[in-house]
């Protein structure tokens, strides 16, 4: 069925670009079906499904359209039954079964999509005005709550005065009330779930949006009596917070997965469709050229984004997804790359497709930036870059999209990178300095390294120092395999080294890695307490444990682009 694009006094429709509202899409503008993402939904009975997708691929106006459909409307609301009857989803097999479920659900929707604050408090606020208004949405079913907690606790929630506890609790409470009162389970839905931890681990108040999260999302959606269904979009899947462990009916569908792969992005059929209505089938080459090579699932996809943009600049190509919100993630990580990236980067430039560590699991968010495989499926989750075949042994192919992709690695990556990288001449010096177990070299070289490349407003937070000394250290994996941030003893290492077999006449090295808080720290001191850390913490337990008797522990302190070294060797 043929999405219906009527034009109006002789003028073609216009097109969407910038919109996300489905209903004023459907009614006034070219809209590419994809309502039978209602039908999938409906047919594979999923208790809660969670779509990662980059930014800026379709996945707001989809939850916009899903609660279009299956929202009870009240008296007075405007009827919308009219934009489906012209869709898909009531001309495909059995459109009578997946039709019967419109307009029949209360429906809860949040979207965190613009959930960035600089702490805690302003997060809090954002999250108390967004779920207010949800209550507010919903405050007839204050008539259905008795007098009493429930009904006080639902207008504290409606006039923003709830505590941090009583909002944990809130989508549950409010899936429980709209149950109550409609006699019918509500669906849930929540756009970008992760842009608040995001945000939050970027500016240190991870913690407190983890532990909220955890109360938040299982509340209401973990085998919940109340719930007909959920559905979640995001960029990552970020797993180990406990946020997702504890959906134990949850289904997650990436980049990597078949089902659903079609409903986010435009397919093939669906962009040449809008070239013959905007009368440019001409341009197809062009269009394939510069925005389709995306891989969902093994189905090639279009950048919506840009295709939109594209028709609406009378065909003109330019990297339209260069300056939108889709990089947010990837720019505070751009400057921090392990150094041994920048030649893997180069080459998917020149079109090779090299095979990179890959993951379909990301996190915790503050180990996204230390670990390779976690980096590079970063990169294929927001859209840098496509997997080529499937993932094996933890190892995937990976090739750029298309000239769109090109052109931001170009301006997003690479050229920053190169500025980083001015300061590798310092790498061969510091790689001496190493062997030579010389702590003073080691740090004037790191500090040279930091003068050259880095700005003082960069060098400021332990992440960037872990990832920093990582990233220099990355050139001797022929000597050694490195780690980061892995648990050992009663707790977790920043770095270790641990010699290949053939090169165990190396020594095994740790490195605790600290930032103070600010210029005016005893440096010197709180290097000391990092090499205490290690011994106090027994970090060299998994490497006693595989016989390495030779191991070299360093504390290593920062603060702007100074540092400080403690370090002595341990052999027993």
């Amino acid at each position: 069925m043929e999405p219906q694009q009527k034009e109006k006094a002789g003028r073609k429709l216009p097109i969407p670009v910038g919109k996300s509202d489905w209903e004023y899409i459907a009614a006034h503008n070219y809209c590419v079906d994809k309502t039978l993402l209602i039908r999938d939904l409906l047919a594979a009975d999923v208790g809660v499904a969670l779509f990662t997708r980059p930014r800026r691929f379709g996945k707001t106006t989809a939850i916009k359209m899903l609660k279009s459909f299956f929202e009870l409307r009240g008296e007075g609301e405007t009827d919308v039954r009219g934009l489906f009857e012209t869709r898909a989803i009531a001309h495909c097999e059995g459109s009578d079964e997946w039709m019967a479920h419109q307009g029949k659900y209360p429906v809860i929707y949040l979207t965190f999509k613009d959930h960035k604050a600089p702490n805690w408090n302003e997060a809090l606020e954002r999250l108390r005005i967004d779920i207010g208004n949800e209550f507010k949405r919903h405050e007839v079913c204050i008539e259905s709550l008795p007098p009493g907690a429930k009904r006080d606790d639902f207008i504290n929630i409606c006039e923003r005065r709830a505590s941090v506890a009583s909002l944990g609790n809130s989508l549950g409470f409010l899936a429980e009330a709209l149950h109550l009162h409609h006699k019918a389970k509500p669906i849930v839905l929540i756009d970008e779930y992760d842009s608040p931890i995001n945000s939050a681990s970027t500016n240190g108040y991870y913690d407190e949006m983890v532990d909220f999260m955890r109360a938040f999302l299982p509340g209401a959606m973990k085998d919940n009596d109340h719930v007909k269904m959920g559905v979640m979009t995001g960029v990552l899947r970020v797993a180990k917070e406990g946020i997702l462990s504890g959906l134990n009916n949850l289904e997650v569908f990436t980049v990597f997965d078949e089902p659903f792969s079609e409903h986010f992005g435009f397919t093939e059929a669906e962009v040449e469709e809008m070239a013959r209505y905007y009368e440019h089938e001409d341009k197809m080459p062009e269009i394939k050229s510069w925005y389709d090579g995306y891989d969902f699932g093994g189905r090639e996809m279009y950048n919506p984004w840009s295709v939109l943009y594209y028709f609406k600049a009378n065909c003109r190509p330019q990297p339209y997804w260069l300056d939108t919100s889709s990089n947010d993630i990837i720019n505070e990580l751009v400057e921090k790359l392990p150094f041994d990236m920048v030649n893997t980067l180069e080459s998917l430039l020149k079109g090779e497709k090299p095979v990179v560590p890959m993951t379909s699991e990301l996190g915790p968010y503050q180990y996204i930036r230390n670990q390779e495989d976690t980096l590079y499926a970063l990169l294929v989750s927001a859209g840098y870059l496509k997997p080529v075949g499937q993932m094996l042994s933890g190892r995937c192919e990976v090739a750029i999209p298309n000239r769109e992709i090109a052109h931001v690695f170009e301006q997003d990556f690479l050229r920053k990178l190169r500025r980083c990288a001015a300061g590798n001449k310092e790498l061969n010096a510091i790689e001496n300095a190493f062997f030579r177990r010389s702590s003073a070299e080691f740090k004037e070289h790191v500090e040279r390294f930091l003068l050259e490349s880095a700005s003082y407003f960069d060098a400021s937070a332990e992440g960037f120092y872990h990832g920093l000394v990582l990233g220099m250290l990355s050139f001797m994996r022929g000597v050694y395999v490195i780690t980061s941030n892995r648990e050992s003893g009663y707790g977790r290492f920043d770095i270790t080294l641990k010699p290949r077999p053939e090169r165990r006449d190396f020594p095994a090295v740790i490195i605790e890695v600290k930032a103070a808080k600010d210029e005016s720290a005893d440096l010197k001191a709180l290097a000391a307490e990092a090499r205490s850390q290690i011994d106090e913490k027994k970090y060299a337990a998994s490497l006693e444990a595989e016989g390495f008797t030779d191991i070299l522990k360093f504390g290593y302190a920062f603060w702007g682009k100074r540092s400080e070294i403690c370090r002595d060797s341990h052999r027993r």
